[in-house]
């Protein structure tokens, strides 16, 4: 993940400021795009979060002292 770049880097600044998890937005929303395409929602769908574990240095890592992997992302 340090070396996974998705943006100009003379940009991250301006991007950085006014959205945390702009240097990934674009990656994002093509798989919200494809998952609204995919998937139709129907009376018996279940929304859960996950957790993911990393060692990444970024703004939207949680921490949870309780869990066995104390640093995630939360999806």
């Amino acid at each position: 993940m340090k070396y996974l770049r998705f943006d100009l880097k003379s940009t991250w600044t301006q991007h950085l400021e006014s959205y945390k998890f702009s240097l990934f937005s674009d990656i994002w929303n093509k798989f919200i795009e494809n998952c609204v395409i995919s998937y139709k929602a129907r009376e018996n769908l279940v929304v859960d979060e996950q957790l993911f574990p990393s060692k990444a240095r970024c703004k939207f890592i949680q921490y949870m002292s309780n869990k066995p992997n104390k640093f995630s992302v939360k999806f």
